[in-house]
């Protein structure tokens, strides 16, 4: 296999990747892309490593945090996870701050390799949105 194309639906953690995948699998792919929810930034620190230098690859990926976070927390957060992230391929991270009443507080963060595999903008969630790039 040299070429694997990942779209997700639902939740993907190391264990249920590891369950599919052999890391001499992924050592020998030439190019990967990943469309998923993960579980946590974790799940990109062990996956990234695992691939040969040769191998080109992209991801779309979304995780949540349940916690309180306030807007002046968003650049710390943004940093760590930046350099947690940070590899050969550039990425754009978006963290987007949820604070519904009756609904626990939680902050979104989203990875995608550049350039950015988005090829639409919804208009109404990017203006609705409370979000911070970087």
């Amino acid at each position: 296999m040299r070429r694997l194309y990942i779209e997700w639906d639902g939740l993907l953690t190391v264990k249920s990747f590891i369950e599919f995948f052999e890391r001499d699998v992924l050592f020998s792919l030439m190019k990967f892309t990943l469309f998923a929810t993960i579980d946590s930034p974790h799940f990109l620190r062990y996956l990234l490593p695992m691939f040969s230098s040769q191998c080109l690859y992209s991801f779309g990926v979304t995780w949540f945090v349940k916690t309180t976070v306030s807007l002046s927390e968003t650049s710390k957060i943004l940093l760590d996870t930046f350099q947690k992230l940070k590899g050969s391929v550039p990425i754009e991270l978006e963290l987007s701050i949820t604070d519904m009443s009756g609904i626990e507080n939680m902050y979104f963060m989203t990875a995608i390799t550049i350039p950015n595999m988005k090829k639409y903008l919804d208009v109404d969630s990017y203006l609705d949105k409370k979000t911070v790039s970087g």
